[in-house]
């Protein structure tokens, strides 16, 4: 075979038909082709890749990620992202949105790289953001309302809150019948307590031996239960003249005695409590004294009228809407044995129903000894009553313990179901009553305040009290 042929041969063979042509420009032969061949990209990697110089490269570092998948050399530590340890710093301050290890690992690839968290994440703290409701103010005593000097405290509305479930009960009464005790008992104190850490301040021994008074002004305190009990200082008290005259306070001018001074004041404070209070405690000592209930007759007179609403032009009309009275409960306190009996209770009865009976007080349905579930004798079958009275036995006798170590349950006979168990039943339906509103609106706790403070200034300014002044001897 001729050279020319072989070279023909040489051109046609091949997979692609195609050949190039030695380098060098020399001659090659069929053995030599392989070595000759178009270049290939190698099965594996070049070597390059794997250099410590390109590791940052972020070109080199997709590439190596796209042709090798199979590497097995691990991630640097460069390379992790800094915002999983921001999460996991907030988690460990007291974050409620993370609360263990998982929370992290579901959390998207795009918010570890800076991106804008889930919405759920985003919910969880904005609630946790929002400012929780503040519970209201708890006191454990009393504090003042009107102190001695006739001037109204403000200290008071830190307790009350903005709603319209609430009950006032005021209690007024002459000098040491127990309007303190009582009031403190139907506030929460019990009979174990000591007198101290009662919550309105009793009578000690060195003030009764001194034949003087606790109570200066008008006191307040409100309980869970949202009851708000007023305390009054004594009415035609001894005490307080004595300390107005002792004490050299100045009196205005408009007063001509000091007796009318006092006299006045008493008035402002019962006519105060007939405006604001839905239930009045009227406590006695002893049946009874006319001048209690004279004067008790005498605040209802002088008592202002109900502000009338605002019409819808913007006028009030005050002709046809009626004046609001509160509901008044008769305490016998320190009763005898011989009060419980029938005769005696039904002549209390028909004592005070005549004395009052001219009065727009709501005295009757409310608060009953006559339900038969306090004493056998008091019941409906032998007495028939409606007035509010109710009776109360010496507190000291409540307290004696049987010497016998053996029965310590058997006591001396009374008469009279134990002081316990009658201050519980008075509680109850005194708590029951219904909370019935004193202005023509509904009020809330904070409105009643400022309601009450406005009608003491009015008092104070009445041209009524201000006439029966000038009336007074």
């Amino acid at each position: 075979m001729s050279s020319d042929m072989i070279e023909r041969d040489s051109r046609r063979g091949g997979a692609g038909g195609r050949r190039r042509r030695p380098r060098g420009g020399s001659s090659t032969t069929g053995i030599g082709r392989k070595d000759y061949e178009v270049d290939t990209p190698p099965a594996r990697p070049t070597i390059i890749l794997a250099k410590h110089e390109d590791r940052d490269s972020p070109a080199v570092s997709q590439t190596s990620s796209n042709r090798d998948s199979t590497s097995t050399s691990p991630a640097p530590s460069s390379q992790l992202p800094e915002k999983p340890v921001m999460v996991l710093k907030s988690r460990d301050e007291g974050s409620r949105t993370l609360t263990s290890t998982s929370a992290i690992t579901n959390i998207p690839a795009g918010t570890m790289q800076g991106e804008t968290p889930p919405q759920t994440t985003f919910l969880q703290r904005t609630i946790e953001s929002t400012s929780k409701l503040s519970l209201p103010l708890e006191l454990s005593r009393c504090v003042k309302l009107i102190d001695d000097q006739s001037q109204w405290c403000e200290q008071a509305s830190e307790c009350l809150l903005e709603q319209t479930d609430f009950l006032v009960v005021g209690v007024v009464g002459l000098q040491g019948s127990g309007k303190s005790t009582v009031l403190s008992l139907l506030a929460g104190n019990t009979e174990a307590d000591p007198l101290r850490n009662y919550i309105f301040p009793a009578q000690t021994r060195e003030v009764r031996e001194e034949c003087g008074h606790m109570t200066n002004g008008i006191d307040i305190h409100v309980t869970s239960q949202r009851v708000i009990f007023l305390d009054t200082q004594p009415l035609l008290s001894a005490s307080v003249l004595d300390q107005l005259i002792n004490n050299d306070k100045k009196i205005p001018p408009e007063f001509t005695t000091s007796e009318n001074f006092a006299e006045i004041q008493c008035l402002q404070h019962v006519m105060f409590l007939l405006t604001v209070c839905n239930v009045i405690l009227v406590v006695q000592d002893w049946f009874t004294d006319t001048a209690l209930l004279d004067f008790l007759k005498t605040a209802e007179m002088l008592k202002p009228s109900t502000p009338p609403s605002p019409g819808h032009d913007g006028t009030s009309t005050a002709d046809d809407q009626p004046d609001f009275f509160p509901h008044v409960v008769f305490l016998q306190n320190k009763a005898k044995r011989e009060d419980f009996t029938v005769e005696n209770f039904t002549a209390m009865q028909k004592t005070l129903s005549t004395v009052l009976g001219n009065s727009k007080l709501k005295m009757k349905g409310d608060v009953a000894m006559t339900t038969g579930r306090q004493s056998f004798s008091l019941n409906p079958a032998f007495v028939k009553s409606e007035l509010n009275m109710f009776l109360l036995p010496r507190f000291d006798a409540n307290k004696r313990e049987s010497t016998d170590q053996l029965q310590p349950q058997v006591r001396e006979y009374q008469g009279h179901p134990s002081f316990q168990t009658l201050i519980n039943s008075l509680r109850g339906q005194i708590l029951s009553m219904p909370r019935e509103q004193q202005t023509h609106t509904t009020l809330t706790e904070k409105n009643w305040f400022h309601y009450a403070a406005r009608m003491w200034d009015s008092i104070k300014k009445s041209q009524i009290l201000a006439d029966y002044n000038r009336l007074l001897p």
